[in-house]
């Protein structure tokens, strides 16, 4: 049994995160600190913000604030369940996601992770998004989905684009076997009795995610943020290969840790406390290294002058 090392605060609401969009945010405090950093947190497609409430009250009771958001379409926000307006959509939901947080603490580091879907959303911001306009010192992308591990042959990936396009709203069945999200039980009880979980998706939102996947992959390279992404060897739902094939081809900036064992929700595996341990030991050297560079910066000038 985890012990926590303090008490933790959680509270969530409906939030305004401007120009009337509307998203319900989850938040996990220290009661008896401050915290040292915080996570923002990008659900998967189909889950919700609350449904990291273990791995939050984890975190959190070891000095992490952590806030979690309800995208559009999922959870308690509002929109059509699995209907997007566009990927881009679901760009804005991170990038607000990211400001709200810097909003609630605007003097300590900040962290974005990112389930399955999550995963592919925070790669993709900071790709093709001004990551640099926010004092973010890192991402995490647990089980992206960037490739599916079962690719359609092209002609079939052609005439769901061509349906998307006349189409886009058409929801078609998305379900999964809760088997392959974790080995334990009692979350996968946990998701059979969540009433926030959803499995519809539009023909938009799924030939986005594909088409993302694969742009990602392809522009790892122009990935200019610290990244740690991570999978379990016995995914069944997203291909640990495709993850692999984007560390290496982003370079030294990416650590890629593969879980031995695990399946798609590495925090809801039996092994989640020693992912959660790796977690905050590589978000705390980054920290750590931000710091002593800084510190090399202004010795550097001291000199010079």
């Amino acid at each position: 049994m985890h012990a926590y090392l303090s008490a933790v605060t959680c509270d969530s609401e409906l939030v305004d995160l401007g120009s009337g969009e509307m998203r319900f945010m989850h938040r996990w405090t220290p009661s008896q600190e401050e915290p040292w950093g915080c996570l923002s947190i990008i659900h998967g497609f189909g889950d919700h913000g609350g449904r990291f409430a273990g791995m939050a009250t984890s975190l959190a009771s070891i000095g992490l604030g952590v806030v979690a958001c309800d995208l559009v379409g999922h959870g308690r926000s509002p929109g059509k369940r699995g209907v997007i307006a566009s990927y881009d959509h679901l760009l804005d939901d991170v990038e607000r996601t990211l400001e709200h947080s810097v909003n609630h603490w605007p003097k300590i580091p900040h962290f974005l992770f990112g389930q399955s879907m999550g995963g592919n959303l925070v790669l993709n911001w900071a790709l093709r998004r001004e990551a640099g306009n926010y004092p973010l010192m890192g991402l995490v992308a647990g089980s992206p989905m960037l490739r599916s591990p079962k690719t359609p042959k092209e002609q079939i990936m052609n005439a769901g684009r061509w349906l998307a396009q006349r189409m886009p709203n058409f929801r078609i069945p998305a379900p999964v076997q809760v088997s392959k999200l974790s080995q334990d039980r009692r979350a996968q009880d946990a998701y059979l009795r969540d009433p926030w979980v959803h499995r519809s998706m539009s023909l938009r939102l799924a030939a986005g995610l594909i088409d993302s996947g694969l742009w990602a992959i392809e522009h790892a390279a122009e990935l200019s943020l610290p990244t740690l992404v991570m999978n379990g060897t016995e995914d069944a739902l997203t291909c640990p290969e495709g993850t692999k094939e984007f560390a290496e081809r982003a370079g030294n900036l990416v650590t890629h840790r593969s879980w031995h064992g695990c399946r798609h929700d590495l925090h809801d595996e039996p092994q989640r406390e020693r992912v959660f341990a790796y977690m905050i030991h590589w978000l705390k050297h980054r920290c750590l290294s931000s710091t002593v560079s800084r510190v090399d910066v202004q010795r550097e000038c001291r000199i010079a002058a």
